[in-house]
């Protein structure tokens, strides 16, 4: 299951932008066609790996993009949920413009209030 190794990612990037002495609380990653990312399985790695490494309940989103997709016989270029292998035209000749792609879109933290916050 790859997914594991893509939250393990997201986290380990997630993680590196949390400002000192805030708390990640959410993260959003917007991931394309081609990655083949369950999303229920990917919910369960994130889930597992928050348990191993004793991480507060953090949220993670996953948005899902389109197939971006060019027929080379007519030049027709749509987005597609799924991948299709005929144009409108009945050309064959198909092919995926993009859809690797795998970016951290935002992170949301909570400050951790400091003693001397706290007392004023």
């Amino acid at each position: 299951m790859h997914e594991m190794s893509i939250a393990e990612a997201i986290l380990d990037l997630a993680r590196k932008h949390v400002p000192p002495g805030s708390v990640l609380r959410s993260v959003t990653v917007r991931a394309g066609p081609m990655r083949g990312i369950d999303p229920s399985c990917l919910q369960w790695a994130w889930q597992a790996l928050l348990t191993e490494t004793r991480q507060t309940a953090v949220n993670l989103t996953l948005i899902q993009l389109p197939w971006h997709l060019h027929c080379k016989t007519c030049g027709r270029r749509w987005e597609s949920p799924q991948m299709a292998f005929k144009c409108q035209c009945s050309s064959e000749d198909i092919e995926p413009l993009d859809g690797d792609d795998l970016q951290l879109v935002t992170i949301d933290v909570d400050d951790v209030p400091t003693p001397a916050s706290v007392a004023n």
